[in-house]
Parts: structure tokens; sequence; C-alpha cells
């Protein structure tokens, strides 16, 4: 477990809150697994899109990259890069259902449901991927889903949707696996969970000092609930 800025305030324990904090989880690597069904869509557009395709020593190595680096290494054209997402979103679409949660995940859930937590996901895949994944997992809980373009950061995004569901950075969590997320909470002072199953590697997780770095949903429900 890695401690955070000094200037972060974590929300008050559950067993002293009026009400528990909000958590705010990615989706994609965070919750979903979805980074192989996207590597195979990806590949797929290719030769289109002038880009290498990825093997999987290629995708173990984005684990240590940044986006920006992974965009400069593989010479992908940034003017067809917004293309190429939203293209994969709604292929992704198609096969969502087939993508599975992480081990745990489920059981974290529905577990922070039964104890009055209140849910978000922040995320730049499509709404309408997350609903048809969650619905297909018997798993839509969820109090909202903020949908949002943050290719480059999350910055933007999160200060959004604190602004629109009216919550403080005190009165929130957010659960991600990559480093722009722990980049965007500390921008906008808001606590952070980094998780290791997800797309970044863990000593790369660590080395941005998350407020919490955990190996797996359990350790979530601990922090949360201590």
């Amino acid at each position: 477990m890695s401690t955070g800025p000094a200037t972060l305030t974590l929300p008050t324990p559950v067993s002293s809150h009026p009400s528990p904090p909000w958590l705010i989880f990615d989706f994609d690597g965070t919750l979903a697994d979805t980074l192989s069904a996207i590597i195979k869509l990806i590949n797929g557009h290719a030769q289109e899109y002038q880009i290498k395709p990825l093997g999987e020593k290629d995708v173990e190595s984005l684990r240590g990259m940044s986006n920006l680096d992974i965009i400069r290494k593989y010479h992908i054209p940034l003017m067809k890069l917004p293309s190429l997402i939203l293209r994969t979103q709604k292929e992704l679409h198609q096969k969502i259902d087939q993508v599975e949660l992480f081990p745990g995940i489920r059981d974290l859930v529905l577990g922070l449901k039964r104890r009055m937590f209140r849910l978000g996901i922040l995320t730049s895949n499509s709404r309408e991927n997350v609903q048809k994944l969650l619905r297909a997992r018997d798993l839509d809980v969820f109090d909202f889903i903020h949908s949002e373009s943050n290719f480059f950061g999350k910055t933007r995004a999160l200060l959004h949707l604190l602004h629109k569901h009216g919550l403080g950075k005190d009165d929130v969590i957010y659960v991600g696996d990559e480093i722009r997320d722990i980049e965007a909470c500390y921008h906008a002072q808001v606590a952070v969970i980094a998780v290791s199953w997800g797309f970044h590697r863990k000593a790369l997780l660590r080395a941005k000092n998350p407020t919490f770095l955990v190996d797996s949903p359990v350790e979530i429900e601990n922090i949360v609930t201590a």
C-alpha cells in the first residue's frame, strides 16, 4: 500500500460516516478485462490506419508506457486516432457481452451496494458498451455512468463528473488502473485507489504515488470500510 500526497483528505470511514462515500470506478482495465478484445479490433484495422499490428510481446510492452509514448512508438497518426477509437468502440459493442469482469469484481460491487455505498463509473468507452456488459453480468447496480473522451488525460472528465453530480472532492474515492487515473485525481485532489490487475504495471503505478495501491478487489473493500 502506498500513501499519496499529504494534501489529500480521505473520506470519513464508513463506520463513522452518516452516509458512505462515493466510489467512482474506471471501466476498461478496472472492472472489465477488455484489453484483448480491443487489441484484436485495432489489429483488424492496422493496415487501413497505417499502424503496426500488435502481438503479445507488444501488448506486454504497452503496459509500461504512457498513452503518449504508445502513440510515438507505434507511429499512430493523431488525426486518425479519434476515428479509430470511435470505430473500435462501435465494433466492441457487438462483442462486449463476451468480455469478462475481473475476478472478484462482481462480489466487490455487490458487497459495496449492500453497505449502501454510492457507485459511479467514469469511462472513455461508450455508455452503451458499459451498460450492455453490466446487464449481461447482472451487475447493473451503478448509480451513474459518465462517458467522456479522455485518451490523453482524465482530469477534465473527472472535474466534469464532480460538477455534474454535485460531489465534493472529499466525498469521493476513485478506482483506476492507469497512470492517467492517478494524475487526474492528483489534480482534482481526489483520493485514488490504483489497481495492479489492469493496463499499467504495478511499478509504473507506484511511481505515480497513488493514495492506495492494491492487488485484489478484496483490498478495496478493506480500505473503504476500515
